[in-house]
């Protein structure tokens, strides 16, 4: 059996390393903000260069998907269709509804404690582990921290 760690503590480490990844709010528009681009077309196989539309595509497909943490509010759960989505907590993750595809195998928690997709609702904080694959958010891990 697995020792597990608290669902606020992922939680508040996930947001540390959100805000160190994304340069503490920084100027990234300037010239500290080309490096930054640089360095995520690199990431993304080159996918965003422009005239590189099939040199992106043969990158993009050689190297595992990225994993990526979204925190905020769970807006709405389709557990039939294995659906979340999130309303992010933070305008970092740009603030707009997200959408994931709950894997089958996904581990899902709440308050630490394991739990079906059905069990998740509307209203609660989430933290959601996930990759993005052919424009498709798929959600590995759901973990739910309820007040109280």
């Amino acid at each position: 059996m697995r020792t597990r760690v608290p669902s606020a503590t992922l939680f508040l480490i996930a947001l540390v390393l959100l805000l160190v990844g994304c340069g503490g709010g920084g100027d990234q528009s300037g010239n500290g903000g080309g490096e930054q681009q640089n360095d995520e077309q690199a990431q993304n196989g080159g996918e965003a260069q422009k005239g590189g539309g099939e040199q992106g595509g043969e990158a993009a497909n050689q190297g595992p998907p990225q994993m990526k943490v979204a925190l905020g509010t769970i807006e709405s759960v389709q557990p039939e269709s294995r659906k979340v989505v999130l309303k992010p907590s933070t305008e970092i993750q740009g603030g707009e509804q997200m959408t994931f595809n709950v894997r089958k195998t996904a581990e899902i928690s709440i308050n630490d404690q394991e739990a079906e997709l059905t069990d998740v609702e509307a209203g609660q904080q989430a933290q959601i582990q996930y990759v993005t694959r052919k424009e498709e958010n798929r959600a590995l891990a759901v973990q739910v921290v309820e007040g109280g």
